[in-house]
């Protein structure tokens, strides 16, 4: 596996600082428009090479402050950032247990979804939302109040499942939280958004090499706006 890098940014916008004047245009105070800001932010950190698509997770840990973890260092050259980066070397074994924190936009894809055209021209069925793929058999007046309950369920079994094919498994149930719906700005077309969930606990590696590729590509969809990087540490 290539190199990794995990960076801890700060956008120097604080009072008196080189961002000041525009940190409300830079960072919204509605969380839920945050992401598609910071996601424009953050690729100023991988200027340096315009011939490679994007090639780092980040998480936005409020306040201006981020967590990158990336396959090259990054680089500020407009000092618009304070910047601390350390390479990402974990030395794990079969059998070792994580603590761990994620925030991810869970998906399935679902075939029954797709119109008879797109059926078959497309393999793949179309991404859901866990969530509310969950709450298709729930009657709608039911709904809200089954929610946070479906959406535990949900997403410990979507998590469950990457790590069949990533390396670990869950050591105990984790906590889920924060489901949101976050909607992305778009010029023009019709309006589009994802879903998030926090989820949190302790996970036991089965393989490492298999588990630390998948850290660094990320667990489930919308990584380009702040989704899918798992932080970890010892148990």
């Amino acid at each position: 596996m290539s190199a990794l890098y995990l960076s801890r940014a700060r956008l120097r916008s604080a009072r008196g600082e080189v961002l000041s004047a525009v940190a409300p245009l830079l960072i919204p105070d509605d969380p839920r428009h945050r992401a598609g800001h910071a996601h424009r932010i953050l690729w100023l950190l991988f200027q340096d090479r315009t011939d490679v698509k994007r090639d780092f997770l980040w998480r936005d840990e409020g306040n201006g402050r981020y967590l990158v973890l990336s396959h090259r260092p990054p680089v500020d050259p407009n000092g618009l950032f304070d910047l601390e980066t350390k390479p990402f070397e974990p030395h794990l074994s079969p059998g070792d247990r994580l603590r761990f924190a994620l925030r991810a936009n869970p998906v399935v894809a679902r075939k029954e979804a797709l119109t008879p055209d797109e059926r078959e021209r497309r393999a793949r069925g179309k991404r859901a939302d866990v969530v509310m793929d969950a709450l298709r058999t729930v009657p709608r007046e039911e709904r809200r109040a089954m929610r946070d309950a479906i959406a535990a369920k949900a997403g410990e079994t979507w998590l469950a499942r990457q790590g069949e094919t990533s390396g670990f498994r869950l050591a105990r149930s984790p906590t889920v939280s924060g489901y949101t719906q976050i909607p992305i700005e778009r010029r023009q077309g019709r309006p589009a958004g994802f879903s998030v969930l926090d989820l949190a606990g302790e996970i036991e590696i089965t393989d490492p090499p298999v588990f630390l590729r998948r850290l660094a590509k990320g667990f489930g969809s919308a990584k380009a706006f702040g989704n899918g990087l798992m932080l970890i540490r010892r148990a």
